[in-house]
């Protein structure tokens, strides 16, 4: 560091160019970034749900849908009609949809039996013109299972247009295409859109828009925080230089590296504000230090000197605490604690040179602080709380130890997975149009599984199709399941309609041969490829859609099972059952985001422990370094238990990133302290100089964070006022731990890392009180 400290106070300006120089070849990275929503890729290839839906994918194709919702008195009227019909011929022309696959009441096939046979046709191929017509329709909907309560509610104040759209789409332009068609047919009527492109288009938007708002208004508040901690232009401006040229830089690497953008890896930004801005307050509370008996420069380069290894240690152990982050076997999370690490060591660079090198190059005056004004309120406060967490340490760790037990109730009862639909307001659009499908229809979520005979053409035995039909009735007597569909549907209809309409004959035939004549009879006057989605080519895989009432993964952990269980005891040896589609997707997610989680916080944990033990060359000094971050982490999570706030990917990182938060606490801390404590020799004397010192840049570094992020509480959006509430509280946290547990840990085990140093002298009636 000696070095370092020597280039910067020698040739500040030289440094100064390079950093500009390096942040315009880094910055350029950021023309490289580009946005990636497809999720298909976040999970192992090897995942057993993975393969099934690559399979599924295989035999059937992937079939992501968008469904829109069309409300009114009664659909039964020439008007709704005829938007219906409209609405369904416009949608075939966006980008992205499958033209011929394109499902409402005015181009789904009607199976319907005659003297000859069958005649399969569009249900409405013409707008019904009279009061009769629009009767005949409303009564062949009412007696047709295929369409009542899947299309249309059986209310007739509700149906739905279901598009399925091609494997690369643009969610963002399909949302957008279908919105301004949609504008065209206002009305009476209220339109609901739902599906994947709106989903993900809504969250995403969600966060950017509650981004592009909140993240300036926090820039503005950490500000604020900087000046109420410093009350000086530097205290304002340098660490907050720090903060914006480490975004830079962060996301400037990430474009080089090629990593996208995604849900996870949006917050970036924010939670670099959080990591930068406490190096910046760290070097420059040092500087205020230093210049008070030294020169600009001499100040300078024993800020680098003193502080630079601190910074570094802290920078380093924070960045491998992050690496971690990639024992996650989802690809979001793993990219987004590289980027992070990366971005640590950025932010690194640039405290420990840009700060040091504008400073060396300023003027003195007012740098000096006037002797009266040092004994501040935060002073006091400081003085006072070193003197508790000492004199009653006892009653420190007990209390300590209390919050622990009760947190540890807390994390028990923390629910894993997100509910999507309850990521927004009541009020909001995405919310209305989940509820109106789950109420009118069968819901949005859906869950593919394929049933998979042993021999070809086994589909259209009477036993196998029995046992399906079987199936789906006990997943229709679920809750949380709105309605299924399957090849077996088809059969049940043709035999129905062959026996003009007899509903006894609702079934499936007893007879294969009976079978084979009506898939012969359909194929004269229909296409037999329009049941592709629900059997293959072969008749010897069949696949039932689930349409669920829930999006609460318990729901789907629960059903998942239930399912599996009957599938297994009702097929046997049979068939074999997989089960895939969005649903089982998501819940594969949630699984190695718990398993991950655990194996983080355990390898964080080992690696910062391992990496300080090395430094410190001291056991107990390693076991000191984890003691906030690993208080922190269980005080969080049992406020998140509690909260009701949920385990899934944005939670998972956002708790992740208080791992470097403690650390950076800690060694800060602890450096400071050994530091006091050589020169003091009494256990009371060095806290309350750590505190009033290191200490207090913590707190500023609290302040100002808290400040900032309290700001994202307010959003609309659920992702973002978690993230405002688990970093202000981590921050919280994690400082408790540093300045009030520790020292009481220290005073109760006296570890000999320490203890060395004492001499046992009285402390002295005088309080100490340090420069601001």
């Amino acid at each position: 560091m000696k070095k370092i400290a020597q280039i910067v106070v020698k040739s500040p300006r030289l440094v100064l160019l390079g950093l500009f120089i390096a942040t315009i070849a880094i910055g350029f990275g950021l023309t490289k970034l580009e946005t990636k929503n497809n999720q298909d890729s976040e999970l192992p290839e090897d995942d057993e749900i993975v393969r099934t839906n690559d399979y599924i994918k295989e035999v059937f194709g992937k079939k992501e849908v968008l469904m829109i919702g069309i409300e009114s008195k009664t659909i039964y009227n020439k008007s709704t009609l005829n938007k219906v019909a409209e609405i369904s011929k416009e949608i075939e022309v966006i980008d992205g949809v499958i033209a011929d696959e394109i499902s409402s009441i005015s181009t789904i096939n009607n199976i319907q039996g005659k003297d000859w046979g069958l005649e399969v046709g569009p249900l409405m191929d013409e707008v019904p013109q009279s009061n009769e017509e629009i009767q005949r329709l409303k009564q062949e909907i009412a007696s047709n299972d295929l369409v009542n309560g899947r299309l249309v509610s059986k209310d007739g104040t509700f149906t739905a247009i279901i598009a399925n759209l091609e494997e690369e789409y643009d969610q963002t332009a399909v949302h957008t295409a279908v919105l301004e068609i949609l504008e065209k047919y206002k009305g009476e009527e209220k339109y609901f859109l739902a599906g994947s492109p709106t989903s993900q288009h809504e969250i995403d938007s969600g966060i950017e828009k509650d981004i592009g708002l909140l993240f300036p208004l926090a820039l503005v508040l950490l500000l604020i925080g900087y000046f109420l901690s410093f009350r000086t232009g530097k205290g304002v401006i340098l660490p907050f230089l720090v903060v914006l040229l480490s975004i830079i830089w962060t996301m400037g690497l990430m474009g080089h590296i090629g990593f996208p953008i995604t849900v996870v890896s949006s917050v970036v930004p924010m939670l670099m504000i959080a990591v930068s801005s406490s190096y910046g307050i760290h070097v420059l509370h040092r500087y205020y230090e230093e210049v008070v008996n030294n020169t600009r420069k001499e100040a300078a380069r024993l800020t680098i000197e003193k502080i630079g290894p601190a910074v570094l240690m802290t920078g380093i152990t924070s960045a491998l605490g992050s690496a971690t982050l990639i024992i996650f076997k989802v690809t979001s999370i793993q990219e987004f604690g590289i980027i992070t690490a990366i971005g640590i060591l950025s932010t690194l660079v640039l405290s420990v040179l840009l700060i040091p090198a504008i400073l060396a190059l300023s003027k003195k005056k007012s740098e000096k602080k006037n002797p009266e004004s040092k004994n501040t309120v935060l002073d006091r406060f400081l003085l006072k709380l070193a003197h508790i967490s000492i004199a009653h340490k006892k009653k420190v760790l007990g209390f300590t130890i209390a919050l622990l037990i009760i947190s540890i109730f807390g994390i028990m009862q923390i629910r894993i997975g997100a509910d999507f639909v309850k990521y927004f307001p009541k009020d909001h659009a995405l919310t209305t149009a989940f509820e109106k499908f789950n109420d009118k229809l069968g819901g949005v979520r859906s869950l593919d599984i394929m049933i998979e005979a042993e021999n070809e053409d086994q589909i259209k035995d009477p036993v196998f199709l029995k046992k399906i039909a079987d199936f789906q009735k006990f997943a229709e007597s679920q809750e949380g399941v709105g309605y299924s569909s399957s090849f077996s549907d088809i059969i049940k209809r043709i035999n129905l309609e062959v026996n003009d309409g007899n509903t006894s004959f609702n079934t499936i035939p007893d007879d294969q041969n009976t079978i084979a004549q009506y898939l012969l009879l359909y194929s004269i006057s229909g296409d037999p490829g329009d049941f592709g989605d629900l059997v293959d080519y072969d008749y010897q895989r069949a696949k039932v859609k689930l349409f669920l009432t829930t999006s609460e993964q318990a729901d789907h952990i629960r059903l998942y099972e239930t399912f599996k269980s009957y599938a297994a005891t009702n097929f046997g040896e049979t068939a074999n059952v997989e089960f895939g589609g969005e649903v089982m997707f998501w819940l594969a997610q949630v699984n190695y985001i718990v398993i991950g989680k655990i194996q983080n916080i355990l390898l964080a944990i080992f690696v910062v422990l391992i990496f300080c033990m090395l430094v410190l060359r001291s056991f107990v000094g390693g076991i000191l370094s984890v003691v906030p971050l690993t208080v922190s982490s269980i005080l969080t999570f049992g406020v998140m238990g509690f909260l009701g706030i949920r385990m899934e990917a944005g939670t998972a990182i956002i708790t992740a990133i208080g791992i470097g938060i403690g650390v950076d606490f800690a060694i800060h801390f602890l450096l400071r302290f050994q530091e006091e404590i050589k020169q003091a020799g009494n256990l009371e004397i060095a806290t309350q100089a750590t505190l009033q010192t290191s200490g207090k840049a913590i707190v500023y570094d609290v302040i100002s964070n808290v400040l900032g992020f309290m700001v994202f509480i307010f959003s609309g959006f659920l992702p973002i006022q978690y993230f405002g509430w688990l970093i202000s509280l981590t921050m919280i946290t994690v400082a408790f731990g540093s300045l009030v547990f520790f020292p009481a840990l220290i005073a109760v085990f006296k570890p000999k890392f320490y203890t060395k140093h004492y001499t046992n002298q009285e402390v002295p009636k005088r309080t100490i009180s340090m420069v601001s």
